[in-house]
């Protein structure tokens, strides 16, 4: 059984746009907080929820009329401890008009939170009231939790409130998380969903106006060596109509010429604020750090986009990781969004979980991570994507999951695998379930897939857009699916890299080694030329061996290396 709370923020109002300080006043939504609240439901960024959830709202009518618009006239609550803070005399005023007022500092920069408001309350006695609030909702929720608790149903709780009174929740269930009420505070229509196990909180994550699926520009459509304009805007402008609005790029991809297309079919053609751009630095491929940083800037310029809603250093794992470091990248993240250029900060990263955690343990101020996430990588001893993802879950991170399809690989395969899966689900694709499992990952930001035509990017909507998590059943064939691709035969190599360490050319011969697995097992000769492409990116590339056979002499597996290296060189490299 599933156990959810989705606390929502109101919509604008009159309040939010003139920057007041508001609270007890019972403001109206506004003309644009409605449509904003009703394109937000139509792009579908609202769960679903079952015809027995909990419904709640504060006792003010700007949470009343959010609740209506995003779920109709089902029936609802009001919980009156959950309404905003009472600001008293301050009530619908400004920073600006009170900052005169005698006694507006000293609350203003309490650090005590016992300085009360003239006729308002104070900091504590709000969150005390809050707190109060919670534990009703609480109790509430667990009596539909043992009303479930026979049947299995999930038990699924809504409450509308208020941006401060979000914030005061957030910090009180998760006290580990460092974060300022201003850090947790959503966004008008926006907030979290925060899942319960045993009647304590155990995760939580944003409810965004980003869906689930988001555009990789790395895989675009072609025609003479070139990419396909035409068929790129025709495919942006799909994507866009149906509501779709994140786009991932990337400083190296296409040589540059993915970041220039995203300009021409997108930043060039639709407003600013209607979508979510995303670029990544490889600082590892820069011989300086001024080169490095400079990387930047030349994203700026080909994309036109004027900042970058995600910014990721790009391809981090522990030998990558150096140059990072040493061209202070971290702390020059940190200098572009405090200048407006980046808005969320964080990187993507293709290494193990011991890695993974190091680099958030030392990294706390990160925003986001992006992981390799699907079905037949889960539980691979050498990609660890649940151990990561766990990683990511454990240091309280969103995700944004790249390759949900393994570079194509899960896309089309033959055999006993896709006789499975076909009886399962006659009209499914092979890669609407890797999407579906993808998706059903909590705490995911959204799921790239790099779309290479338009039949692709239809599939991919049609599964977002009917989106149901996999029943048991399927997640059963599933599984049976995975056990017969891992069974196919191939290079047994378990990435232990003991070969690395003694290679004079500096090869990264277990990333060549899934490349030729890529066209042994699965026959995706052009997924495995782009992971190519990646994995000689500041090392050797097959053809730089020399044939030593010092990476035999390592190699617990007994594979014979050099001769896969000569075939590599003669797919890839010619």
């Amino acid at each position: 059984m599933i156990s959810r709370i989705y606390f929502i923020r109101h919509g604008i109002t009159e309040g939010n746009d003139r920057k007041w300080f508001y609270g007890k006043a019972d403001l109206p939504l506004t003309a644009e907080g409605k449509e904003t609240l009703k394109k937000f439901r139509d792009r579908g960024i609202y769960p679903d929820i079952p015809d027995d959830a909990g419904c709640y709202t504060s006792a003010l009518s700007r949470t009343d009329e959010t609740f209506q618009i995003i779920y109709g006239d089902r029936a609802r609550k009001p919980l009156p401890l959950l309404n905003e803070m009472q600001f008293g005399e301050y009530e619908c005023k400004t920073y600006e008009e009170l900052k005169g007022y005698e006694g507006f500092h000293d609350w203003a920069y309490d650090e005590t939170g016992d300085v009360k408001l003239p006729g308002g309350e104070s900091r504590n006695e709000f969150a005390a009231r809050v707190s109060k609030g919670l534990k009703e909702l609480v109790n509430l929720h667990r009596m539909k939790e043992w009303s479930h608790r026979h049947g299995g149903q999930d038990a699924i709780t809504v409450m509308v409130c208020h941006g401060g009174v979000i914030s005061a929740i957030m910090q009180e269930l998760f006290p580990q998380v460092n974060g300022s009420m201003w850090d947790w505070m959503p966004d008008p229509g926006l907030g979290y969903m925060v899942e319960f196990e045993g009647g304590e909180p155990s995760m939580y994550e944003k409810i965004t106006d980003i869906k689930k699926l988001g555009f990789g520009f790395m895989r675009l459509p072609e025609k003479n060596g070139e990419i396909d304009m035409d068929m790129t805007k025709a495919m942006v402008d799909r994507f866009m109509d149906r509501g779709y609005t994140y786009f991932d790029t990337a400083y190296a991809y296409n040589a540059g010429k993915s970041e220039e297309a995203i300009k021409t079919a997108l930043v060039d053609r639709y407003p600013r604020d209607s979508f979510q751009l995303a670029t990544k630095l490889p600082a590892f491929s820069a011989k300086t750090e001024e080169e490095a940083k400079a990387m930047f800037d030349t994203s700026l310029a080909r994309t036109g986009a004027g900042y970058f809603d995600f910014y990721l250093l790009h391809n981090l794992d522990d030998e990558k990781l150096a140059s990072f470091d040493k061209f202070h990248m971290w702390d020059f993240l940190k200098e572009k969004k405090a200048e407006g250029k980046i808005v969320k900060a964080g990187f993507s990263f293709h290494g193990k979980a011991e890695g993974l955690a190091k680099i958030l343990d030392d990294h706390p101020e990160v925003d986001f991570v992006q992981l390799q996430i699907n079905y037949l990588d889960w539980e691979d001893p050498e990609v660890e994507s649940r151990k990561c993802y766990d990683v990511a879950r454990n240091h309280f991170k969103p995700i944004i999951i790249m390759e949900p399809v393994k570079g194509g690989n899960l896309s089309d395969f033959s055999g006993e695998a896709r006789d499975v899966l076909t009886a399962a689900a006659p009209d499914a694709s092979l890669a609407s379930w890797a999407m579906r499992y993808a998706m059903g990952l909590t705490g995911v930001i959204t799921v790239l897939s790099g779309m290479s035509d338009m039949d692709q990017l239809e599939d991919n909507l049609a599964t977002a857009d009917n989106y149901k998590p996999l029943t048991e059943e399927e997640k059963k064939a599933l599984n049976k699916a995975a056990e017969i691709l891992h069974s196919l035969p191939g290079i047994p190599c378990t990435g232990c890299r003991y070969c690395v360490a003694g290679c004079p050319s500096s090869i990264d011969i277990p990333g060549i080694m899934d490349c030729m697995n890529q066209v042994v097992r699965y026959n995706n000769a052009h997924g495995a030329a782009n992971s190519y492409y990646w994995t000689i990116m500041g090392a050797g590339k097959a053809t730089d061996c020399i044939q030593c056979g010092k990476c035999e002499e390592a190699c617990p597996q007994h594979i014979k290396i050099v001769d896969y290296m000569t075939r590599a060189a003669d797919i890839f490299d010619k």
